[in-house]
């Protein structure tokens, strides 16, 4: 979704309510992952900004195409990314 039809949504007379940027994601892979790092995190006390180690991972599954989180690990980004570490 992009910033106009986003913006174009909000301004609708007869929205629902719904604010997030990617309602399709809801209950999606995407949303256990992040849910799932974001428990951790908070078990061991980090923060969710630039120091925490999921940080890049976050923002690639939010760009994420992928239908899944299998495919998602196929994706450039994962790999190049696992080679690092």
């Amino acid at each position: 979704m992009t910033e106009e039809e986003f913006a174009a949504r909000i301004a609708q007379k007869q929205d629902s309510g719904d604010y997030s940027r990617d309602p399709y994601k809801i209950g999606s892979w995407q949303e256990k992952r992040i849910t799932a790092m974001n428990r951790a995190s908070f078990k061991k006390g980090w923060a969710f900004d630039e120091m925490n180690p999921w940080f890049d991972q976050w923002i690639a599954i939010l760009k994420s195409k992928a239908k899944s989180l299998q495919e998602f690990k196929k994706e450039e980004w994962y790999v190049r990314s696992r080679k690092q570490s």
